[in-house]
């Protein structure tokens, strides 16, 4: 984990870079690349900068958008606790607004963090142009890769957003949804050649090809959402690009570079960096402010000795849907509990045996037992406090083959498509339990979307999965059916009122 950690603890110097996140005030650097960005260890540091904002694109804001919005997870009020102004409970009904308690946090937060990694970006970028230094193609490739990627993540939250390529202060206005599309995608094939196919040990979790492929398979599976126009009747589908995902997708099976890995659980275990299966990863280390938090966030307080903050937890109905035979069900806690440390029996609060209960009957008085608790991530015993060395997936193998599977269904080729599922469940069971290849169109995409759930759960997927398969917006658990414009989440009211070049999405 060398090379990433060292990109993950160059703070300082993406400190000098960040200064206003606000979408017109692009951070200039107190450093100018007249006296810096001259030797590659001074660009290496800067680029440490925008790697760093993986974590808020992978774990923080957008994970809480992705995730507690859609119907794999609930997080209830438990007294004093989670209610945080109302904005989980917004976020599970689907009643955000601009300037709510969702909309003033998260949702701003998120539009925040993206444009804290284009803007950074952009400084190395600009600054990099006048200069030559050693490995400037492959550097330049990152930086052009990761503003694609924030901008992927941005698409999919907001819809029209400005696209911004240099440093200059200004109030811009959005490009259209399909204009944002054609950016991301011409970033990623032009700095495509110029990445690795792979990286040593001393540069883990840097970008690669098959990294890239990733994105773009992701990009045009989701091609007639991301690329479609949102009114107050819903999305009006942009031009479907199915194709173009099973030849990126393609890529990456055919590459050699990645297998599923054997056990699934190593994928999310602390020392997961030596999965065959994980194509990019938000690398977590466990020190104060580093690592990952997914314990915490679903862990009862007395999960360990650090606490956790009892709050994420699965649906019942969800939960319900797993197969008791299939592995990744061991992935929840539920009824009778023990320490993550010591395996010894833990008492509530109360000082009763802790015993964790499926249902929560009403999700603004939920007692501090009820729920089921995601718990994907393993406890790392070289933790620091809540935070844990795991590293967090971005894209896997076993999302690739879904990847190629939906598109080809989509292409007219249900039994090719149950094939590829059938590799992923493969390891899911003991003995296999294959799906049948007579499966329609209609009921592989039940069955994609299904699949997706169970091997892709709490990896932030599931709403932009719900989105494109049509359910966003229709009841599920604790939510009833909402307006078909909330497939786009609003522009923040700080954003409006610092850029009035800003347009609002429809119905907000």
């Amino acid at each position: 984990m060398t090379g990433v950690v060292a990109l993950a603890i160059a703070i300082p110097l993406a400190g000098a870079m960040q200064a206003c996140t606000d979408l017109e005030e692009n951070p200039t650097s107190t450093i100018s690349p007249d006296n810096y960005y001259r030797t590659e260890p001074e660009v290496r540091a800067a680029l440490a900068g925008v790697y760093n904002v993986m974590r808020s694109a992978a774990i923080e804001n957008y994970w809480y958008l992705a995730e507690a919005t859609s119907d794999e997870t609930v997080t209830p009020t438990r007294g004093q606790d989670w209610f945080d102004n109302g904005r989980w409970l917004e976020f599970k009904r689907h009643t955000w607004a601009p300037g709510s308690a969702a909309g003033g946090e998260n949702i701003n937060g998120a539009w925040e963090d993206m444009f804290r990694g284009i803007s950074r970006a952009n400084v190395v970028l600009n600054a990099l142009q006048p200069n030559q230094i050693a490995n400037q193609a492959t550097i330049e490739a990152e930086l052009r890769t990761l503003r694609a990627f924030y901008y992927l993540r941005l698409v999919d939250l907001f819809g029209p957003v400005p696209i911004v390529t240099d440093v200059e202060i200004m109030a811009r206005a959005q490009n259209t949804r399909a204009e944002v599309f054609q950016f991301i995608e011409s970033e990623l094939v032009a700095a495509r050649p110029a990445l690795p196919v792979r990286q040593d040990a001393a540069n883990y979790g840097r970008l690669t090809q098959g990294a890239v492929d990733a994105m773009l398979a992701t990009l045009y599976l989701n091609a007639e959402v991301f690329s479609g126009t949102v009114t107050e009747a819903g999305l009006t589908k942009g031009t479907a690009r199915w194709a173009d995902a099973v030849t990126a997708a393609d890529r990456i099976l055919n590459s050699g570079e990645y297998s599923l890995a054997t056990d699934w659980r190593s994928n999310f275990v602390p020392n997961n960096e030596s999965s065959p299966e994980n194509i990019f990863v938000a690398v977590m280390i466990p020190q104060s402010g580093l690592g990952l938090t997914m314990i915490n966030r679903s862990g009862h307080y007395n999960h360990y000795s650090s606490g956790g903050w009892n709050g994420f937890s699965t649906p019942a109905e969800t939960y319900a849907r797993f197969s008791a035979a299939d592995v990744r069900r061991s992935m929840f806690l539920v009824g009778p509990q023990v320490s993550l440390e010591t395996g010894a029996p833990i008492n509530d609060r109360a000082g009763n045996r802790l015993v964790l209960t499926p249902d929560i009957p009403d999700i603004t008085q939920a007692t501090e037992t009820q729920g089921i608790r995601p718990m994907k991530f393993p406890f790392d015993p070289a933790h620091a406090a809540e935070h844990m060395g795991n590293d967090f997936p971005v894209f896997r193998l076993a999302e690739i083959l879904l990847i190629k599977a939906e598109a080809v269904n989509e292409l007219n080729r249900p039994a090719e498509a149950v094939a590829l599922i059938n590799r992923v469940r493969e390891r899911a069971f003991v003995p296999p339990q294959p799906l049948s290849t007579a499966l329609t169109q209609a009921q592989v995409r039940t069955a994609v979307l299904n699949e997706r759930l169970f091997e892709l759960a709490g990896e932030a997927k599931r709403r932009t999965d719900m989105i494109r398969m049509g359910v966003y917006t229709a009841p599920f658990q604790f939510k009833p059916a909402t307006e078909p414009w909330r497939i786009l989440f609003p522009v923040p009211a700080r954003q409006l009122q610092t850029n009035p070049l800003l347009v609002q999405n429809p119905g907000y």
